[in-house]
């Protein structure tokens, strides 16, 4: 039995990035930013309607995020 070493591992790991795969997790920071950073109700909303902005729960559930962060919320 032998041992197959790749002499160049930098075009190995190039080959297995799928583009979407990229796209997709370009997105999904996006949007955790936006609901870390920006969200003051807007996204639950569409499921709650306008006690989305009173309760506030998304901007609630990261409170302690954002400080950490160091994004101003209050």
């Amino acid at each position: 039995m032998s041992l197959r070493i790749n002499k160049r591992p930098s075009e190995a790991g190039m080959a297995a990035v799928n583009p979407w795969t990229s796209a997709s997790l370009a997105v999904a920071a996006l949007l955790a930013l936006y609901v870390l950073a920006l969200d003051q109700g807007l996204l639950l909303s569409f499921v709650q309607g306008p006690a989305a902005f009173d309760m506030n729960l998304i901007h609630e559930f990261v409170h302690d995020a954002r400080h950490a962060a160091g994004f101003p919320c209050h």
